[in-house]
């Protein structure tokens, strides 16, 4: 009962007594009753730090999925940069997620994604020249480079 409605019913006339004197009657063991608290709505909680090294995660499974699935001719030259970038910061500032386990691997994934990307640029770039291709340089500077057909008349 509140405090408003003890003086409510004092002033009617009810006599009131304090929740000490119900313990004091009750004994020392006893405790007063308290409802259940609910459990929280959002359960899910995350601050800056996890969600930096979700991005790291991602951009990195984005950048060699881009290598494989699109080409390096269509890929964004800045997309390993990102993971690399992002998986630093977040690996960085781990200890402040709300669950660094998750955090350091999601940076780690964001990070070792970045650098096989790289590694497979270099490795491509070192064949090309090793092999002297130069196709493969060519069509990776220039986005389209398939040439429209000739049109040439039948004789």
């Amino acid at each position: 009962m509140s405090e408003r409605v003890a003086r409510q019913l004092a002033q009617q006339g009810i006599t009131i007594y304090s929740p000490q004197t119900y313990l004091s009657q009750l004994g020392v063991s006893a405790q007063l009753p308290r409802l259940p608290e609910a459990p929280p709505l959002n359960t899910k909680h995350r601050n800056g730090s996890d969600i930096i090294a979700m991005l790291a995660g991602v951009s990195g499974v984005i950048s060699i999925a881009a290598f494989f699935g699109v080409g390096i001719a269509l890929c964004v030259p800045v997309l390993p940069l990102l993971p690399l970038l992002l998986g630093g910061v977040g690996l960085a500032g781990a200890h402040y997620a709300n669950n660094p386990s998750q955090a350091r691997l999601l940076s780690w994934i964001g990070i070792a994604s970045g650098l096989g990307f790289l590694v497979m640029v270099l490795l491509l770039l070192s064949g090309s020249f090793i092999f002297d291709s130069s196709s493969l340089i060519s069509s990776m500077l220039t986005p389209h480079s398939i040439l429209p057909p000739v049109v040439t008349p039948t004789p």
